[in-house]
């Protein structure tokens, strides 16, 4: 992701989650702290250990601070459901495709996402 942020010159700051509870505390703290990073968009894998990206998703339209943020799907899976639990909670969807350089694509899908919400 990283990479695909470079390749297109995206004036974004990357924080990462290695798992759903680490990003629901993440986001509770920029909830509760005012020095705290406080996201614009969420990139968001359904596939997270612990606790998993729809119900992150969950937690995040739930969110007083947070229930407009934009939030995109980056994720391997192409499941009907999966993709009518995320747009149900009102965000977009990538499905990561197989190779690493069809997943550099991804760059100008995010440009056009972060545009789209008026994050640049």
């Amino acid at each position: 992701m990283r990479e695909a942020i470079k390749l297109e010159d995206l004036p974004v700051e990357v924080y990462i989650a290695t798992d759903g509870e680490k990003a629901l505390d993440f986001l509770q703290a920029a909830e509760r702290d005012p020095n705290a990073p406080c996201p614009d968009l969420v990139l968001l894998d359904l596939n997270l250990p612990r606790v998993d990206g729809l119900e992150v998703l969950r937690n995040i339209r739930a969110s007083e601070k947070f229930r407009d943020i934009a939030v995109l799907v980056v994720t391997s899976s192409d499941s009907p459901n999966d993709r009518s639990g995320a747009a149900e909670l009102g965000a977009g969807y990538f499905r990561k495709p197989v190779t690493y350089a069809e997943f550099l694509k991804i760059g100008p899908v995010l440009r056009e996402f972060i545009h789209s919400k008026g994050l640049i």
